[in-house]
């Protein structure tokens, strides 16, 4: 499975991450820094510490399962 990690700073500086599971295999930089980008112009969510306001990175985590019994 893969799932993009999108991490954020917020008003206060802090780090906050947004992760969505079973990413598209060919999804580009650019879709990613535009969605990144709209969640923060429509302030979509809004954490503890404030409104998300900087895009820190975004990452793909690759993950895989081996059935043992």
């Amino acid at each position: 499975m893969k799932r993009l990690e999108m991490t954020f700073r917020n008003e206060l500086g802090r780090s906050t991450k947004i992760s969505v599971d079973h990413v598209r295999d060919d999804v580009t930089k650019e879709e990613v820094e535009i969605v990144m980008q709209s969640i923060i112009d429509k302030n979509i969510f809004k954490t503890e510490n404030g409104e998300l306001n900087e895009i820190e990175s975004a990452d793909i985590v690759s993950t895989e399962t081996v059935e043992l019994i």
